[in-house]
């Protein structure tokens, strides 16, 4: 975390902590939505009724788990800014550039320490895995 400023800290924290909050906003308002359909949902009449019914919520469910983990690795990600680790490349503990992190913030290996992982079948990446579980 040395290699990044006080102030270039405090943009990616600023950035991390709007998306947490937009994505809590969007979780909150999808669970409000949800309840309000389940009440005003009328009994299915057909199979084709039935089907698409649950190919909508198959469908909310999969987003929801999306900003379950998107929100998991913006977590992580400030975890790591109170930690001091911030900012620094899991596979080979090189600084990652203030500009990865600009563009992705909860970014945990440099754009060649990944490259070199996925051309290696995976093995050792960060967050494959992490992301898969939820952390």
């Amino acid at each position: 975390m040395r290699h990044l400023s006080p102030e270039q800290l405090a943009t990616l924290r600023d950035q991390l902590e709007h998306e947490r909050e937009a994505l809590l906003r969007l979780r909150h308002q999808e669970t409000v939505d949800l309840v309000a359909a389940a009440e005003e949902t009328p009994d299915v009449g057909d199979r084709q009724d039935a089907a698409a019914s649950e190919a909508a919520q198959l469908a909310h469910w999969t987003l929801a788990d999306h900003e379950r983990v998107r929100l998991a690795e913006i977590e992580a990600a400030l975890q790591r800014m109170q930690a001091g680790s911030y900012g620094v490349c899991e596979l080979s503990d090189e600084a990652i550039p203030f500009a990865r992190l600009q563009s992705e913030p909860t970014a945990r290996a440099t754009v060649e320490a990944q490259a070199e992982a996925e051309r290696e079948g995976g093995r050792g990446r960060p967050d494959a895995d992490d992301r898969r579980r939820g952390y």
